[in-house]
Protein backbone atom coordinates (compact mmCIF):
# COMPACT_ATOMS: atom_id res chain seq x y z
CA UNK A 1 0.00 0.00 0.00
CA UNK A 2 1.37 3.61 -1.09
CA UNK A 3 1.32 6.34 1.64
CA UNK A 4 1.61 10.20 1.31
CA UNK A 5 4.87 11.35 2.27
CA UNK A 6 4.77 15.15 3.22
CA UNK A 7 8.20 15.33 1.70
CA UNK A 8 6.83 14.26 -1.61
CA UNK A 9 4.46 17.12 -1.60
CA UNK A 10 4.92 19.88 -4.80
CA UNK A 11 3.16 22.47 -6.49
CA UNK A 12 3.44 23.35 -10.26
CA UNK A 13 1.59 25.74 -12.61
CA UNK A 14 0.80 26.90 -16.18
CA UNK A 15 -0.35 30.04 -17.47
CA UNK A 16 -4.13 29.38 -19.76
CA UNK A 17 -3.34 32.16 -21.85
CA UNK A 18 -6.33 33.28 -24.23
CA UNK A 19 -7.95 30.14 -23.36
CA UNK A 20 -9.22 30.95 -19.46
CA UNK A 21 -10.62 27.19 -18.13
CA UNK A 22 -8.85 25.30 -20.36
CA UNK A 23 -6.63 23.02 -18.38
CA UNK A 24 -2.94 22.92 -19.50
CA UNK A 25 0.49 21.56 -18.78
CA UNK A 26 2.64 22.74 -15.83
CA UNK A 27 5.64 24.27 -16.96
CA UNK A 28 7.08 25.94 -13.46
CA UNK A 29 7.30 24.77 -10.14
CA UNK A 30 6.41 26.72 -7.77
CA UNK A 31 7.70 27.32 -4.19
CA UNK A 32 5.78 27.26 -1.18
CA UNK A 33 3.17 25.41 0.74
CA UNK A 34 -0.72 25.39 -0.26
CA UNK A 35 -1.89 25.54 3.45
CA UNK A 36 -5.43 24.99 1.98
CA UNK A 37 -6.73 22.74 -1.18
CA UNK A 38 -10.09 22.01 -1.09
CA UNK A 39 -12.31 20.54 -3.80
CA UNK A 40 -15.23 23.02 -2.97
CA UNK A 41 -18.36 21.05 -3.73
CA UNK A 42 -21.82 22.54 -2.66
CA UNK A 43 -23.75 19.86 -1.62
CA UNK A 44 -27.97 20.20 -1.11
CA UNK A 45 -29.25 18.13 1.66
CA UNK A 46 -33.20 17.92 1.18
CA UNK A 47 -35.13 18.53 3.86
CA UNK A 48 -38.87 16.83 3.67
CA UNK A 49 -41.25 14.82 5.35
CA UNK A 50 -40.72 11.66 4.90
CA UNK A 51 -42.18 9.43 7.77
CA UNK A 52 -38.43 9.46 9.45
CA UNK A 53 -36.73 10.33 12.12
CA UNK A 54 -33.69 10.33 9.83
CA UNK A 55 -32.93 13.50 8.92
CA UNK A 56 -30.77 13.03 5.99
CA UNK A 57 -31.81 9.83 3.68
CA UNK A 58 -29.05 9.23 1.32
CA UNK A 59 -30.02 11.12 -1.53
CA UNK A 60 -27.53 14.64 -1.27
CA UNK A 61 -26.51 15.60 -4.84
CA UNK A 62 -23.28 18.43 -6.22
CA UNK A 63 -25.02 21.49 -6.80
CA UNK A 64 -22.26 23.48 -7.27
CA UNK A 65 -18.33 23.34 -7.96
CA UNK A 66 -15.51 26.14 -6.57
CA UNK A 67 -12.04 24.95 -6.04
CA UNK A 68 -10.24 26.69 -2.77
CA UNK A 69 -6.08 27.06 -2.57
CA UNK A 70 -4.29 29.18 -0.23
CA UNK A 71 -0.59 29.59 -1.42
CA UNK A 72 2.11 30.93 0.76
CA UNK A 73 5.90 30.82 1.71
CA UNK A 74 8.69 33.34 1.14
CA UNK A 75 8.18 35.75 -1.80
CA UNK A 76 10.75 35.24 -4.42
CA UNK A 77 12.20 37.14 -7.66
CA UNK A 78 10.89 35.02 -10.09
CA UNK A 79 7.62 33.44 -8.27
CA UNK A 80 6.20 36.92 -7.64
CA UNK A 81 5.83 37.41 -11.58
CA UNK A 82 2.47 34.64 -11.18
CA UNK A 83 1.32 35.81 -8.17
CA UNK A 84 0.71 39.85 -9.88
CA UNK A 85 -0.30 38.74 -12.78
CA UNK A 86 -3.40 36.82 -11.22
CA UNK A 87 -4.35 39.09 -8.30
CA UNK A 88 -3.84 42.54 -10.81
CA UNK A 89 -3.76 41.97 -14.11
CA UNK A 90 -2.14 39.73 -16.92
CA UNK A 91 -0.64 40.46 -20.69
CA UNK A 92 2.52 42.12 -18.77
CA UNK A 93 5.59 42.90 -21.74
CA UNK A 94 8.50 43.53 -19.71
CA UNK A 95 10.68 46.26 -20.54
CA UNK A 96 14.80 46.75 -20.17
CA UNK A 97 15.26 49.78 -17.79
CA UNK A 98 19.05 49.27 -18.94
CA UNK A 99 19.23 46.57 -22.01
CA UNK A 100 23.17 47.99 -22.67
CA UNK A 101 24.53 47.69 -19.37
CA UNK A 102 22.12 45.13 -17.84
CA UNK A 103 21.15 42.89 -20.86
CA UNK A 104 19.50 40.46 -18.18
CA UNK A 105 17.50 42.62 -16.60
CA UNK A 106 13.36 42.64 -16.98
CA UNK A 107 11.28 44.95 -15.44
CA UNK A 108 7.50 43.86 -15.18
CA UNK A 109 5.15 46.38 -14.27
CA UNK A 110 2.22 45.19 -13.00
CA UNK A 111 -1.14 48.14 -12.28
CA UNK A 112 -4.91 47.45 -12.70
CA UNK A 113 -7.04 49.49 -15.10
CA UNK A 114 -9.15 51.53 -13.32
CA UNK A 115 -12.08 52.39 -16.22
CA UNK A 116 -12.15 48.20 -17.99
CA UNK A 117 -12.51 45.40 -16.36
CA UNK A 118 -9.49 43.23 -15.47
CA UNK A 119 -11.27 40.18 -15.41
CA UNK A 120 -9.54 37.03 -17.41
CA UNK A 121 -9.03 38.80 -20.77
CA UNK A 122 -6.32 38.25 -23.15
CA UNK A 123 -5.61 41.53 -23.96
CA UNK A 124 -6.41 43.46 -20.45
CA UNK A 125 -7.11 41.01 -18.12
CA UNK A 126 -5.15 38.42 -14.94
CA UNK A 127 -3.71 35.70 -16.17
CA UNK A 128 -5.43 32.31 -15.08
CA UNK A 129 -3.51 29.13 -14.51
CA UNK A 130 -4.00 25.52 -14.07
CA UNK A 131 -2.23 24.20 -10.60
CA UNK A 132 -1.30 20.73 -9.81
CA UNK A 133 -0.32 19.83 -6.32
CA UNK A 134 -0.31 16.76 -4.73
CA UNK A 135 2.29 14.29 -3.65
CA UNK A 136 3.58 10.83 -4.50
CA UNK A 137 0.21 9.18 -3.61
CA UNK A 138 -1.85 11.18 -6.09
CA UNK A 139 -1.34 14.54 -7.72
CA UNK A 140 -4.66 16.54 -8.29
CA UNK A 141 -4.90 19.44 -10.99
CA UNK A 142 -7.51 22.49 -10.61
CA UNK A 143 -8.04 25.07 -13.73
CA UNK A 144 -9.41 28.51 -14.16
CA UNK A 145 -7.09 29.30 -11.05
CA UNK A 146 -7.16 32.83 -9.80
CA UNK A 147 -6.51 35.24 -7.00
CA UNK A 148 -8.90 36.61 -4.62
CA UNK A 149 -6.45 37.96 -1.83
CA UNK A 150 -2.80 38.58 -2.42
CA UNK A 151 -1.25 39.92 1.09
CA UNK A 152 2.51 40.75 1.14
CA UNK A 153 4.42 41.67 4.76
CA UNK A 154 7.76 42.15 6.08
CA UNK A 155 9.30 42.37 9.89
CA UNK A 156 13.20 42.49 10.85
CA UNK A 157 15.16 39.62 10.73
CA UNK A 158 13.16 37.70 7.83
CA UNK A 159 12.58 37.81 4.50
CA UNK A 160 9.21 39.15 3.09
CA UNK A 161 6.33 36.49 3.16
CA UNK A 162 3.22 36.13 1.23
CA UNK A 163 -0.04 34.65 1.33
CA UNK A 164 -2.06 34.47 -1.47
CA UNK A 165 -5.68 32.71 -1.69
CA UNK A 166 -6.87 31.66 -4.87
CA UNK A 167 -10.20 30.12 -6.56
CA UNK A 168 -10.28 28.04 -8.97
CA UNK A 169 -13.29 25.50 -11.02
CA UNK A 170 -12.89 22.50 -9.84
CA UNK A 171 -10.47 19.40 -8.73
CA UNK A 172 -9.62 16.69 -10.17
CA UNK A 173 -7.32 13.93 -9.81
CA UNK A 174 -4.13 14.06 -13.02
CA UNK A 175 -0.40 13.18 -12.59
CA UNK A 176 2.08 16.19 -12.32
CA UNK A 177 3.59 17.58 -15.31
CA UNK A 178 6.60 15.48 -15.74
CA UNK A 179 10.77 17.17 -16.65
CA UNK A 180 10.04 20.05 -15.08
CA UNK A 181 13.40 22.08 -13.38
CA UNK A 182 13.44 24.19 -10.26
CA UNK A 183 14.50 27.15 -11.06
CA UNK A 184 17.00 29.41 -8.69
CA UNK A 185 15.49 31.89 -7.00
CA UNK A 186 15.75 35.34 -4.76
CA UNK A 187 13.93 35.94 -2.07
CA UNK A 188 13.86 39.11 -0.32
CA UNK A 189 15.13 40.19 3.39
CA UNK A 190 13.17 42.92 5.32
CA UNK A 191 15.94 44.28 6.48
CA UNK A 192 17.00 45.08 2.98
CA UNK A 193 13.92 47.12 1.74
CA UNK A 194 13.78 50.89 1.78
CA UNK A 195 10.85 53.32 2.17
CA UNK A 196 10.25 56.13 0.66
CA UNK A 197 7.70 58.87 0.94
CA UNK A 198 6.39 61.46 -1.10
CA UNK A 199 4.24 64.15 -1.85
CA UNK A 200 3.53 63.92 -5.92
CA UNK A 201 3.24 60.83 -7.86
CA UNK A 202 6.02 62.10 -10.38
CA UNK A 203 8.56 62.36 -7.24
CA UNK A 204 7.50 58.90 -5.53
CA UNK A 205 10.16 57.05 -4.64
CA UNK A 206 12.35 60.34 -4.49
CA UNK A 207 12.67 60.48 -0.61
CA UNK A 208 14.32 58.07 1.13
CA UNK A 209 13.08 57.44 5.14
CA UNK A 210 15.85 55.38 6.99
CA UNK A 211 15.24 54.28 10.67
CA UNK A 212 11.16 54.50 10.07
CA UNK A 213 9.77 51.74 8.60
CA UNK A 214 10.05 48.53 11.14
CA UNK A 215 7.15 46.20 9.90
CA UNK A 216 4.37 46.37 6.64
CA UNK A 217 1.25 43.97 5.69
CA UNK A 218 0.38 44.91 2.26
CA UNK A 219 -3.16 43.28 1.28
CA UNK A 220 -5.05 43.49 -1.66
CA UNK A 221 -8.30 42.31 -1.94
CA UNK A 222 -8.28 42.17 -5.99
CA UNK A 223 -12.72 42.03 -5.90
CA UNK A 224 -12.37 38.86 -8.28
CA UNK A 225 -14.85 36.60 -7.30
CA UNK A 226 -16.37 33.19 -9.24
CA UNK A 227 -19.51 34.33 -11.20
CA UNK A 228 -22.37 31.61 -11.71
CA UNK A 229 -25.20 31.41 -13.96
CA UNK A 230 -27.50 28.49 -15.67
CA UNK A 231 -25.10 26.89 -18.42
CA UNK A 232 -25.16 23.66 -18.11
CA UNK A 233 -22.25 22.86 -15.55
CA UNK A 234 -21.93 22.95 -12.48
CA UNK A 235 -19.07 24.82 -11.44
CA UNK A 236 -18.92 29.23 -12.53
CA UNK A 237 -19.27 30.32 -15.46
CA UNK A 238 -16.95 33.74 -15.89
CA UNK A 239 -15.20 35.76 -12.88
CA UNK A 240 -16.79 38.89 -11.84
CA UNK A 241 -14.79 42.22 -10.72
CA UNK A 242 -15.72 44.74 -7.91
CA UNK A 243 -14.33 48.08 -7.30
CA UNK A 244 -10.74 47.72 -4.78
CA UNK A 245 -8.17 49.46 -2.75
CA UNK A 246 -4.89 47.67 -1.07
CA UNK A 247 -4.35 48.71 2.25
CA UNK A 248 -1.03 49.07 4.08
CA UNK A 249 -0.53 48.42 7.59
CA UNK A 250 2.66 49.79 8.59
CA UNK A 251 4.45 50.07 11.56
CA UNK A 252 6.56 53.19 12.02
CA UNK A 253 9.39 53.80 14.41
CA UNK A 254 7.85 57.38 16.29
CA UNK A 255 10.65 59.65 15.07
CA UNK A 256 10.14 63.32 13.50
CA UNK A 257 9.00 61.53 10.30
CA UNK A 258 6.37 59.62 11.56
CA UNK A 259 5.19 62.71 13.09
CA UNK A 260 5.30 64.38 9.85
CA UNK A 261 2.69 61.57 8.42
CA UNK A 262 0.63 62.02 11.51
CA UNK A 263 0.20 65.49 10.33
CA UNK A 264 -1.02 64.80 7.24
CA UNK A 265 -3.48 61.88 8.56
CA UNK A 266 -4.70 64.79 10.51
CA UNK A 267 -5.06 66.95 7.48
CA UNK A 268 -6.30 64.62 5.09
CA UNK A 269 -3.18 64.63 2.83
CA UNK A 270 -2.12 62.19 0.07
CA UNK A 271 1.11 60.74 0.30
CA UNK A 272 3.01 58.69 -2.22
CA UNK A 273 4.43 55.62 -0.69
CA UNK A 274 7.43 53.28 -2.06
CA UNK A 275 8.46 50.42 0.01
CA UNK A 276 11.35 48.44 -1.83
CA UNK A 277 12.23 44.80 -1.39
CA UNK A 278 15.45 43.98 -2.99
CA UNK A 279 17.74 40.66 -3.42
CA UNK A 280 21.17 40.02 -2.65
CA UNK A 281 22.99 38.85 -5.36
CA UNK A 282 23.77 40.45 -8.78
CA UNK A 283 21.67 39.36 -11.75
CA UNK A 284 24.04 40.97 -14.12
CA UNK A 285 27.89 40.20 -14.66
CA UNK A 286 28.39 44.28 -16.14
CA UNK A 287 26.90 45.68 -13.05
CA UNK A 288 25.73 45.07 -8.65
CA UNK A 289 22.09 44.69 -10.28
CA UNK A 290 20.06 42.33 -7.38
CA UNK A 291 16.45 41.97 -8.25
CA UNK A 292 13.55 44.28 -6.60
CA UNK A 293 9.87 44.33 -5.60
CA UNK A 294 7.99 47.91 -5.81
CA UNK A 295 4.88 48.39 -4.06
CA UNK A 296 3.72 51.97 -5.25
CA UNK A 297 0.92 53.63 -3.76
CA UNK A 298 -1.04 56.64 -3.09
CA UNK A 299 -2.69 56.48 0.46
CA UNK A 300 -4.54 58.48 3.06
CA UNK A 301 -4.13 57.28 6.79
CA UNK A 302 -7.13 56.08 7.72
CA UNK A 303 -5.68 55.41 11.32
CA UNK A 304 -3.29 56.81 13.37
CA UNK A 305 -3.57 55.30 17.40
CA UNK A 306 -1.23 55.93 20.27
CA UNK A 307 1.95 54.55 20.28
CA UNK A 308 3.53 51.45 21.59
CA UNK A 309 6.75 49.98 22.02
CA UNK A 310 9.17 47.54 20.46
CA UNK A 311 12.45 46.52 22.16
CA UNK A 312 12.31 50.02 24.56
CA UNK A 313 11.93 52.22 20.92
CA UNK A 314 7.91 54.21 20.75
CA UNK A 315 6.76 52.83 17.67
CA UNK A 316 3.14 53.20 16.17
CA UNK A 317 0.87 50.86 14.14
CA UNK A 318 -1.17 52.80 11.45
CA UNK A 319 -3.61 51.76 8.62
CA UNK A 320 -3.59 53.47 4.90
CA UNK A 321 -5.83 53.16 1.92
CA UNK A 322 -4.66 53.28 -1.45
CA UNK A 323 -6.77 56.32 -3.69
CA UNK A 324 -7.09 57.42 -6.72
CA UNK A 325 -4.83 60.21 -7.79
CA UNK A 326 -5.95 61.96 -10.82
CA UNK A 327 -2.73 63.54 -11.17
CA UNK A 328 -0.57 60.25 -10.68
CA UNK A 329 -3.93 58.80 -12.92
CA UNK A 330 -3.27 55.80 -10.54
CA UNK A 331 -3.75 54.32 -7.19
CA UNK A 332 -0.84 51.39 -6.91
CA UNK A 333 0.98 49.84 -8.94
CA UNK A 334 4.24 47.00 -8.72
CA UNK A 335 7.03 46.60 -10.65
CA UNK A 336 9.07 43.64 -10.21
CA UNK A 337 13.02 43.21 -11.76
CA UNK A 338 13.73 40.41 -12.56
CA UNK A 339 15.59 37.79 -15.08
CA UNK A 340 12.80 36.49 -16.64
CA UNK A 341 12.58 37.83 -20.02
CA UNK A 342 9.24 35.54 -21.47
CA UNK A 343 6.78 33.67 -19.36
CA UNK A 344 7.83 30.12 -18.84
CA UNK A 345 6.17 27.97 -21.31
Amino acid sequence: MTTGIKAFRKIQAGSEGATPGTAVAATEILYGVLSTYESGETIHWPEEDRNSLARHMADDEIVGKEAKIVWAGDLNHRHANWLLSMAIRGNVTPTQPDGTNEPNSYLWTYAPTLTTANTPDQTNGIETYTIEYGDNLQAYEVEYCFATKLQISGAPNEVVKFTCDITGRQRADTTFTSSLTAQSVQRFPFNLATIAIDTTGAGIGDTAKTGLLRAFTWTLDTMFRAFYTADGNLYFAVVAEDRKAPELTLTYVRNSDADTERTAYENRTTKFLRIKMYGQTEMDSEQSNPPYLILDQAVRYREWPTFSDQDGLATVQVKADAVYDSTWAKMFECALLTDLSTWPT
